[in-house]
């Protein structure tokens, strides 16, 4: 069934939510999902709603006749019309499950989304993704410089995408290159921070007999450690885990809460408030 949705961000006050009803069913937009929450005096909604009989034909001209009640309650929004299909890019390095599990999700229609890239500073996985059907991009970085960034921002200019999604991305990206890059990027990783933070995690964690796992994803900001966290995962391990079985559970973890990220977003279920996240069911 064709669907429309909309977040709203906006001072919290009275009769936010009867207006925005009452602006759909004026237009005989049947509504299928609400959901609100406050905090801090700023009141967040998303609404979907089936376009089958809705008599606003186009996101033009949804934003036309919306307008006064956006600008009554001092609104920002996000409109997804019609289930528009994103475009998102992957990086990745030399660690390949979450690009391989988001491949295989793709080609299998399990998401509704477009990959018009795979960009990575590993060469290794060239021949698998181009079999796949994939566009490649080899950019070595031995050590992230500007003419490293200069690649990878080509490739970002070539391919417009959404957003960008860092499948166990093992650089850290520069200020100058998130403000370029001038779209969302959401990344994964394993959560040992702020513990086990050398070369090898994994032995470093084998060896302290961790009983707790955990892997999430979060929005990519310059403010290292302050990232707005859409979702994490936590397993269970025992003492005769071996570092082998260790990892096996973290790439599960891993590949379920970046699948879980990426489908949220496409969705249009996420909000970015001050440095939290707000995750629509």
């Amino acid at each position: 069934m064709r669907t429309a949705n909309i977040i709203i961000t906006c001072p919290d006050g009275p009769w936010i939510i009867r207006s925005v009803t009452d602006f759909l069913f004026v237009h005989w937009g049947n509504i299928s999902f609400l959901e609100e929450h406050n905090e801090d005096h700023q009141f967040f909604m998303r609404v979907q709603w089936e376009l089958e009989n809705f008599n606003l034909s186009s996101e033009k001209e949804f934003l036309d006749s919306f307008d006064p009640i956006l600008k009554k309650f001092d609104m920002e929004i996000s409109l997804d019309f019609d289930n528009n299909k994103k475009r998102l890019g992957l990086f990745c390095s030399r660690e390949w499950h979450c690009l391989l599990d988001i491949l295989s999700r793709q080609l299998l229609w399990e998401l509704e989304v477009e990959i018009p890239y795979v960009a990575s500073n590993s060469p290794d996985m060239k021949e698998l993704v181009e079999k796949l059907g994939f566009t490649f991009y080899h950019i070595p970085t031995e050590k992230w410089s500007d003419e490293h960034e200069k690649g990878f921002l080509e490739i970002i200019r070539k391919h417009p995408t959404d957003v960008i999604w860092l499948a166990r991305y093992m650089k850290i990206l520069s200020h100058d290159f998130i403000e370029k890059a001038d779209q969302k990027i959401i990344n994964v990783h394993h959560s040992f921070l702020p513990s086990f933070v050398w070369a090898k995690p994994y032995n470093e964690a084998h060896e302290r007999w961790v009983k707790l796992i955990w892997a999430t994803s979060h929005y990519v900001i310059p403010e290292l450690d302050q990232w707005p966290i859409i979702e994490q995962q936590v397993k269970r391990v025992k003492h005769s885990h071996d570092i082998d079985h260790l990892k096996l559970i973290w790439r599960e973890c891993e590949k379920e809460v970046f699948a879980f990220a990426i489908r949220k977003h496409i969705e249009n279920k996420l909000v970015v408030y001050k440095n939290r996240t707000i995750v629509f069911e």
